[in-house]
């Protein structure tokens, strides 16, 4: 009986399916989060850069 549960088990692979789509969508979690986080300081820099210029335009042309 358990040589016949063991064996069925070993042949079902609709179980390693699954886990293979989790893994892959895993890793593309992962990925995407690395991309984010480095790239976060890089839009933070640039939405400065334009706050910074915007303001001194605006000094410029005398506004508030």
């Amino acid at each position: 009986m358990k040589k016949i549960f063991w064996k069925k088990l070993s042949q079902n692979e609709i179980g390693g399916t699954a886990i293979e789509y989790g893994v892959v969508a895993m890793l593309i979690g992962v990925a995407l989060a690395g991309v984010m986080l480095s790239l976060g300081d890089e839009v933070e820099t640039q939405y400065n850069t334009i706050e910074s210029e915007y303001a001194d335009a605006n000094k410029d042309a005398g506004g508030n």
